[in-house]
C-alpha cells in the first residue's frame, strides 16, 4: 500500500512537481528580450502640477508638468525651457515635493526629439518595492511626452524535461504587474529566442494559457512586485501558429464578399498571393489601393493573386470601393471591425497588414509596401522554388501594441424618461493620446423597440481634445420601468502608416416615470426687489427704522429658506440664498457621528485592483467637511492604492473651479474628485457607496 501511494505522488511530482510551480523572476537586461518588452503611452503635460509641488531650480521661460504613478508613488516631471531653448527634464525623485536643481535627468538629443532615462522606485500595494527603469521621449515643441518602459522580468520553468523562458512585462506602465495592461510571453517552441510581438506566436494576454510540449499551462498568481509567477496545468490550449517568413500561413476559408463564392486559401497553391488586411476607412490602406490595382493588372496573368481580408463595418462603404475601384481579387467582410475571424486568426492588430506568400503558400515577407512590394512579387514569379529557411532572429515590428482605446466616455450613469416625451443627455468624449480621433459615432445600443435615439457623428476629435454631445431618447410606447443599455463609441486612429479602429461602450440606465408636477415657488428674484426697497426705506427713514427695517427684512429672507427646505424646495433655496451670501453651498446636513466603513464596502475598497486619487475640496466654514474628510481617509486605509490630498476651496479657487467646485462664482463643498475619471461627488449623503461606485468606472 505504501509502495502504491509513493508511486502514485512520484507521477504526479514527475507530471508537475505538485499543483503549480513558481517561477523566480528577476529584471531583464534592456537589451536582452527585444523591443517588444517596451511598453509606450502618452503622457499629456500642464501647465501646473498635479500635486502642490515647488521647483528650486534655473529661471525657466516655459514649465510644463506631468506625473508619474508607479504603484502608490507619484512622480511629479517637470519639462523646462531654458531662456537659450534647452529642454531639460526634473523628476521630484525623492517625493519630497520639491524638485530641486539636482534632480535633473540627463538628456540626449536627436533629430526632432529629446530623450531621457530615469530609474524610479515602484511601490506595488502587496508587493515589494523595485526599481523601474523609465524612458521619457519628447517630441520637440509637443505639450505631451512618451514613456517607454514595461520592466521587463524574466525566469525559467521546467516542464516535460525541457526548460523554458517566461518573460512578465507591466504593459500599462503602473508599477504593478498582474494589472489590465499587462502580458506575459514563453519561449513555447524552445528556439531561445521568445516572439513576444503584438502578433507573436509566444505572447499571451494575462488570461490566456499556453501549450509548450505536450502540456498547457496557465497564470494562476502573479506578484504584484513580479518577483515571481504560478504555473498551473489547465486544458488543452491549442497552440499559435508562427506568422514568421518561413513557416505556412494558416489556412483562409471564407464566402467571397459581394458574389457570395467559398474560398479557400489552400486553392491557390502554386501562385504568389498577397494576403491582404485592410478597412476602407483606413486611409494608408486605401492610398495603396492604387497601387495594389497595378501591381494585380500587370502580373495576374502570370500567377499573381490577392486576397483582400476587409475589417469594414459598413458593407454600404465597402460595396462603393469595390465597384468604383473594379477591384477584381476576392474579399472576405464580416462586418466585426476587429472581432473578425479571420483577423484574429492572423491576429491583426493593426492595418494594413499584408504577408507575401510563395507557391507553396510559405510566408516569404511581411508588411512591404511600394516598390519593394513590387520587386518582392516579380522576384517569387521569377525564382525557382527554393527550400525556406525558418528565420532564427525576430520580426521587427514597431513598438505600438494592440490596439487601445483613446478615447475616454464620461456619461451619467442614470438618466430619467418620461413615457410619451423621452428626454435628453450628456455624453463628454475627452482624447488622451496624442492622435486624433476620426469619424466618431455616438449611439445607443440594447434599447427596445418602444425607444429610438438618433445616432450622432463627430468628423473627429483632436489630440487631447474634448467634445460634449447631447444624445435623445424617444419613447413611443410603454416601457419597462428600468431600461439598461450602453452608449457605443466607434472610431478610428492613425499612427504613421498604422491605422485601428476602436468600439467601446459605457452601461447608462433609463428610468422611466411619469413627469413630476412642478411644485408652487417662490420666485428667486423677489429677494432682490425686497432688498432694494429695503435699501430706499433705509434712506428715506434713517435713523432706529433702519435696523427695524434690516432685521424684518432677514427675518423674511430666514423664513423663506425656512418654507423652502419645509416644502422640499431646496434648490428654490439654494437660489434665494445664494444672493444674500457671497460663498454658499447646497443645503446639506451637519454630521458628526464617527466614520466607519460598512464592512461590504470595506472589502470592495480593499479589493479594487487598480489605483486612484482623490482630491477632497472643503472650507473652513463648511460643517459638513470633517466628516467628508475623515471618510475619504478611511477609504484611502481600507487600499494602499487610493490616495487622497485636502484642497482648500477657498484658497485655491482655480483648482476648484477645474474642477467643477464652483459653479456661478459658489463654492458647493464638501465634493470629491476622482482624478482618474474627473466625476465630482457632491455632499456627504451614502458618499462611501457613491465613492466605490466611482472608483468602479476607472478603466
Amino acid at each position: 500500500m505504501m509502495k502504491t501511494a509513493l508511486a502514485v505522488l512520484f507521477v504526479l511530482g514527475a507530471a508537475w512537481g505538485g499543483w503549480g510551480q513558481d517561477v523566480r523572476l528577476t529584471l531583464a537586461p534592456a537589451d536582452a528580450v527585444g523591443d517588444w518588452a517596451q511598453a509606450l503611452v502618452p503622457l499629456r503635460l500642464r501647465s501646473t502640477p498635479a500635486q502642490d509641488v515647488a521647483f528650486d531650480g534655473p529661471p525657466l521661460v516655459l514649465s510644463q508638468w506631468g506625473e508619474v504613478v508607479l504603484g502608490t508613488a507619484r512622480y511629479t516631471l517637470l519639462l523646462g525651457i531654458r531662456a537659450d531653448g534647452q529642454a531639460d527634464l526634473w523628476v521630484d525623485a525623492n517625493r519630497d515635493k520639491l524638485i530641486s536643481s539636482d534632480e535633473i535627468l540627463v538628456g540626449s538629443r536627436a533629430s526632432g526629439y529629446v530623450e531621457w532615462v530615469a530609474e524610479l522606485r515602484a511601490t506595488p500595494s502587496g508587493g515589494e518595492a523595485f526599481l523601474y527603469p523609465l524612458t521619457v521621449v519628447w517630441p520637440e515643441g509637443r505639450g505631451y511626452v512618451y514613456l517607454v518602459g514595461g520592466a521587463p522580468r524574466w525566469g525559467e520553468f521546467t516542464a516535460g524535461g525541457r526548460t523554458a523562458t517566461v518573460v512578465l512585462v507591466d504593459g500599462d506602465l503602473d508599477g504593478t504587474y498582474g494589472t489590465k495592461g499587462d502580458f506575459y510571453a514563453v519561449d513555447v517552441d524552445g528556439d531561445g529566442i521568445v516572439h513576444g510581438e503584438p502578433d507573436g506566436h509566444e505572447r499571451f494576454a494575462l488570461g490566456e494559457g499556453f501549450t509548450s510540449g505536450e502540456r498547457s499551462y496557465r497564470l494562476s498568481h502573479i506578484d504584484p512586485g513580479g518577483a515571481a509567477v504560478r504555473l498551473v496545468p489547465t486544458g488543452y490550449v491549442p497552440p499559435k501558429p508562427p506568422l514568421l517568413p518561413g513557416y505556412p500561413a494558416p489556412e483562409l476559408r471564407f464566402t467571397t464578399f459581394p458574389d457570395g463564392k467559398p474560398f479557400a486559401l489552400s486553392d491557390l497553391r502554386g501562385k504568389v498571393v498577397l494576403v491582404d488586411f485592410w478597412a476602407t476607412w483606413c486611409g494608408p490602406c486605401m492610398n495603396e489601393l492604387p497601387l495594389l490595382l497595378e501591381l494585380y493588372e500587370a502580373h495576374s496573368g502570370d500567377g499573381f493573386e490577392i486576397v483582400g481580408l476587409s475589417l469594414d463595418t459598413s458593407e454600404r462603404d465597402l460595396r462603393t470601393v469595390l465597384a468604383e475601384r473594379d477591384v477584381g481579387w476576392p474579399v472576405a467582410f464580416e462586418g466585426k471591425s476587429w472581432d473578425n475571424t479571420l483577423a484574429q486568426l492572423y491576429r491583426v492588430y493593426q492595418i494594413p497588414t499584408s504577408y507575401l506568400l510563395d507557391q507553396d503558400g510559405i510566408i516569404r515577407y511581411r508588411d512591404l509596401h511600394g516598390n519593394e512590394l513590387a520587386e518582392r512579387i516579380v522576384e517569387l514569379l521569377s525564382t525557382p522554388l527554393a527550400p525556406v529557411l525558418v528565420e532564427a532572429s525576430p520580426v521587427l515590428v514597431p513598438v505600438l501594441g494592440p490596439p487601445r482605446p483613446i478615447l475616454e466616455v464620461h456619461a451619467p450613469p442614470e438618466v430619467g424618461l418620461v413615457p410619451g416625451e423621452g428626454g435628453m443627455f450628456s455624453v463628454v468624449l475627452v482624447n488622451t493620446a496624442p492622435y486624433e480621433a476620426e469619424e466618431v459615432r455616438i449611439f445607443l445600443a440594447g434599447l427596445p423597440d418602444e425607444a429610438t435615439a438618433p445616432e450622432v457623428e463627430l468628423a473627429g476629435i483632436p489630440a487631447f481634445g474634448e467634445r460634449e454631445v447631447r444624445l435623445a431618447v424617444e419613447l413611443a410606447g410603454a416601457v419597462s420601468p428600468v431600461l439598461s443599455a450602453s452608449i457605443e463609441v466607434l472610431y478610428h486612429y492613425c499612427i504613421a502608416d498604422a491605422c485601428f479602429q476602436i468600439q467601446d461602450a459605457v452601461p447608462v440606465v433609463f428610468a422611466v416615470g411619469e413627469a413630476r408636477p412642478r411644485p408652487w415657488a417662490i420666485p428667486a428674484w423677489w429677494i432682490l426687489i425686497a432688498l432694494g426697497v429695503g435699501l430706499v426705506l433705509a434712506v428715506l427713514l434713517r435713523g432706529r427704522l433702519l435696523i427695524v427695517a434690516g432685521l424684518v427684512l432677514v427675518g423674511v429672507a430666514g423664513a423663506s429658506l425656512i418654507v423652502g427646505v419645509l416644502r422640499g424646495q431646496a434648490t428654490q433655496a439654494w437660489r434665494i440664498a445664494s444672493v444674500l451670501c457671497t460663498s454658499c453651498v447646497g443645503i446639506d446636513v451637519v454630521r458628526t457621528e464617527d466614520v466607519t466603513l460598512p464592512p461590504s464596502i470595506r472589502d470592495a475598497l480593499a479589493a479594487f485592483p487598480g489605483s486612484a486619487h482623490l482630491m477632497v475640496f472643503h472650507t473652513p466654514w463648511c460643517k459638513s467637511c470633517p466628516y467628508a474628510k475623515a471618510l475619504v481617509a478611511e477609504v484611502a486605509r481600507a487600499n494602499p492604492r487610493i490616495s487622497y490630498e485636502l484642497v482648500d476651496a477657498d484658497q485655491d479657487r482655480d483648482q476648484a473651479e477645474k474642477a467643477g467646485v464652483i459653479q456661478a462664482g459658489r463654492v458647493i463643498v464638501p465634493a470629491i474628485l476622482v482624478v482618474e475619471t474627473g466625476r465630482a461627488l457632491f455632499g456627504t449623503s451614502d458618499l462611501a457607496a457613491r465613492i466605490l461606485a466611482a472608483l468602479g468606472e476607472i478603466q
